[in-house]
């Protein structure tokens, strides 16, 4: 009996590294709301370990290692059998322009902070001038 597989219904299976990467990307808008992101660097099939990289505001980060460790770790272990252990890599761009993306971030959450608080105080100045109209034709039809 011949046991080769038909090519026309063979189902094509995702490679470890595409499994790896859809389960990163679960963990992406997490990262990137805050400025940063993370990569696969490499997996090693002998040891099991997952190596990733955190990058913009997340390199150099100090909580970096914990976020890993916390919940990277946790969710590529759940989703992938083969992987024993998750480890950072040290980071390829300097903890400086890690932080100058942190800051850019920051400034701009800042500057849409001002602008909605700008639009908050417009509409309640609104609303007040609405509600003194509203008052004084009351007092005019009496």
């Amino acid at each position: 009996m011949d046991n080769k597989v038909n090519d026309n219904t063979a189902t094509k299976l995702p490679t470890l590294d595409e499994q790896i990467e859809s389960v990163l990307e679960q963990i992406r808008p997490f990262l990137q709301r805050e400025g940063g992101d993370i990569k696969l660097d490499h997996f090693d099939q002998k040891t099991g370990v997952c190596y990733v990289d955190m990058i913009g505001a997340c390199s150099g980060c100090i909580l970096a290692a914990s976020d890993v460790s916390d919940s990277v770790q946790v969710m590529l272990m759940d989703s992938i059998p083969q992987i024993t252990k998750v480890e950072l890599v040290a980071p390829k761009e300097t903890t400086e322009q890690g932080f100058e993306d942190l800051l850019r971030t920051l400034q701009e959450q800042q500057k849409a902070d001002l602008e909605m608080q700008k639009i908050n105080q417009e509409k309640a100045d609104a609303d007040k001038r609405d509600a003194e109209l509203a008052t004084d034709d009351k007092k005019e039809t009496k």
